[in-house]
């Protein structure tokens, strides 16, 4: 949940919904049809739960599944599972099982286990009608574990059970993304010369994509595939003036931290006085956040208890979108003086959008890049962009300023390496190469010696001799020309890919992974990797200790991370509430160094470490060492 909570700092990830306000019926279906009519799936979800708590079986399983998909369709994984757990397999009939499974598939799939989620959808479903929708699931599937001929097979083989453009479109959208995110190499394209012509035709017009193949390449392609219906990208991919398209892996900038370009002057960001009054918390009071919103007011009374000011707070529910509205004009018709929240990112966006502050807030969370925040809205989160912009910081200050990149094959991880690569190359350094990894260990191995461009020599003479005339310092097995790694993987992850890099000859280069890897304490299979992290995490003795004692109590250190949160969040409403918080200034917090930009987007300076076989040991500065 911490990976969810903390990438959707600045991305999507948790729950989201649009409502809007209408009058319940008597009806719970009722209810449930007019939810759905205004995209409220939160309350749609539920309407459908209750609908199925006032029937009894067969009727009740229907209900059942119609609750969880609607709440799939909104992002609420969690409740969508906790409804199918409780609906077994046996009790439903052939095609309520194929939508069970598709649910199954779905979550899977948003979790990044594209194996698991192929291993839930059956092989066989030609005569169902939900049979596009698995070819669909099937095909994200295999792209994410880094089979384009399947996936493309896969696609162009649903592209005929549909019969609306707008789903023909969009399902070559889905190939042609797919294709420009995946690793074409020599074993790609030779299955693809397998193929049917029309799967061919997209393996081959991506791979000159790649290539950035001439002119007469391109139309050497249009003419052994007439009438193919890639051939509407041709004028994309052939304009030489247009630049290519990043790869899921190498996204735009992250939200909230976009560099305008130059000479463009971004948008004033004016201030809003406060006004005498209490502090506003609008946080999520129900469901599964309900336990890091608790987090997060704990934090915040803590730190107001501390600096001797016994502020009185109050929360206000902010569960969806529509809730989070209302509950800042309840706030403020009490007098609210600062407005703290709130924490999903929908709910932030649907608040920006609500019209002018009158009180300052600060939200939990960013909003996407081309939102513009309104006068006194301040952003404030977990973003894993500022664990990776610290990395581009702690190797640029050490002489590294070429870089390998792997990220997880997902939003997150396109997020992550935008962050990383804007920064280094602000330094004046560089991304060499990347590469992104999904579904199982099993095929991580792929990834890796692909980005190390590593070659394996089973002739131990000539390996010798490669060793003999290769350069001081220089690795005849793989490339050269990079000086550190950056990874974005969790301490279980790392654990499997750190011995690989290691396996690939890159044992003796300085590898950097955001916090997600730091548990507190290491092992002998995560020793050596580099991080930066919140203070707090990092600090054995002083002020953060405590705070993170605290911050422990009866928590894990999931929650812990939002206490700390709320602990600094009050930090800067205080400073909000004596419209003492200006850009440019900076505060030392539990989380980082707190800068607020000229955007008013907070950002995080953190403190880097190193894990070993204990605890994380803090890095000396750079000119120390």
């Amino acid at each position: 949940m911490l990976a969810a909570l903390a990438g959707c700092a600045a991305g999507s990830g948790l729950p989201s919904y649009t409502s809007s306000s209408y009058e319940s019926s008597a009806s719970p279906l009722d209810d449930a049809q007019k939810a759905l009519m205004h995209n409220d799936y939160f309350r749609a979800s539920r309407a459908f739960e209750q609908a199925a708590a006032q029937t009894a079986p067969p009727q009740s399983n229907e209900y059942h599944l119609r609750a969880a998909e609607t709440a799939t369709d909104g992002n609420d994984y969690s409740y969508a599972g906790t409804i199918l757990d409780t609906l077994p397999l046996a009790a439903l009939d052939p095609q309520q099982q194929l939508r069970w499974r598709l649910l199954r598939a779905r979550a899977l799939l948003a979790r990044n286990d594209a194996a698991g989620a192929l291993r839930m959808l059956p092989e066989n479903t030609a005569n169902s009608p939900l049979a596009e929708r698995v070819l669909l699931l099937r095909g994200r599937a295999l792209f994410r574990l880094n089979d384009p001929v399947g996936a493309t097979q896969t696609l162009v083989q649903r592209e005929r059970l549909l019969g609306v453009p707008a789903m023909v479109s969009e399902n070559r959208d889905a190939i042609w993304s797919g294709l420009g995110a995946a690793p074409l190499d020599a074993s790609a394209l030779a299955r693809a010369g397998n193929t049917d012509p029309v799967t061919r035709g997209w393996i081959e017009l991506a791979n000159l994509s790649h290539r950035n193949a001439s002119l007469e390449m391109y139309d050497g392609w249009r003419q052994r595939y007439p009438g193919h219906p890639a051939q509407d990208r041709l004028a994309s991919v052939m304009m030489p003036t247009a630049p290519p398209q990043p790869p899921i892996n190498q996204a735009g900038p992250a939200p909230a931290y976009v560099t305008p370009p130059p000479g463009a002057t971004p948008p004033a960001f004016n201030g809003v006085p406060a006004r005498p009054g209490f502090y506003a918390l609008l946080l999520p009071q129900s469901g599964g956040l309900a336990a890091y919103a608790d987090s997060v007011h704990a934090g915040f009374a803590a730190a107001a208890a501390r600096a001797g000011n016994p502020a009185d707070v109050r929360v206000y529910d902010a569960s969806n979108p529509a809730a989070a509205v209302s509950a800042y004009s309840q706030a403020i018709s009490e007098g609210a003086g600062v407005v703290v929240g709130p924490l999903l990112k929908a709910n932030v966006t649907a608040l920006s959008q609500a019209g002018s502050p009158r009180t300052p807030v600060l939200a939990l969370n960013y909003l996407d890049a081309g939102h513009v925040a309104p006068a006194g809205f301040y952003q404030f989160g977990l973003a894993p962009e500022d664990e990776a912009r610290a990395a581009a910081e702690d190797a640029a200050a050490r002489g590294l300023r070429r870089a390998l990149v792997l990220v997880p094959a997902n939003e997150r991880g396109a997020r992550v390496q935008a962050a990383f690569s804007q920064r280094l190359s602000e330094l004046g350094g560089e991304v060499r190469d990347s590469r992104s990894y999904s579904g199982e260990f099993k095929d991580w191995a792929t990834p890796i010696s692909s980005l190390l461009h590593y070659h394996a020599v089973d002739d131990k003479k000539k390996l010798a001799e490669m060793r003999a005339s290769a350069a001081p310092g220089v690795d005849p097995q793989r490339r050269n020309d990079f000086d550190f790694i950056f990874i974005d993987a969790g301490a279980n992850q790392a654990r499997q890919l750190w011995p690989l890099f290691r396996y690939y000859h890159a044992e003796r280069v300085a590898i950097y992974d955001t916090a997600t890897v730091n548990e507190g304490h290491g092992d002998q299979d995560l020793a050596g990797i580099r991080f930066c992290d919140a203070p707090w995490m990092l600090d054995n003795g002083g002020t953060w200790a405590s705070l993170r004692g605290d911050a422990l109590n009866g928590r894990n250190a999931e929650l812990a991370r939002f206490y700390a949160l709320g602990d600094d969040a009050f930090l800067l409403a205080l400073r909000l509430s004596q419209n003492s918080l200006h850009p440019l200034d900076e505060l030392p917090g539990g989380t980082g160094t707190l800068r607020v930009g000229d955007d008013g987007t907070v950002h995080r300076g953190l403190v880097c470490a190193q894990t070993t076989e204990g605890q994380p040991r803090l890095l000396e500065a750079a000119g120390a060492q």
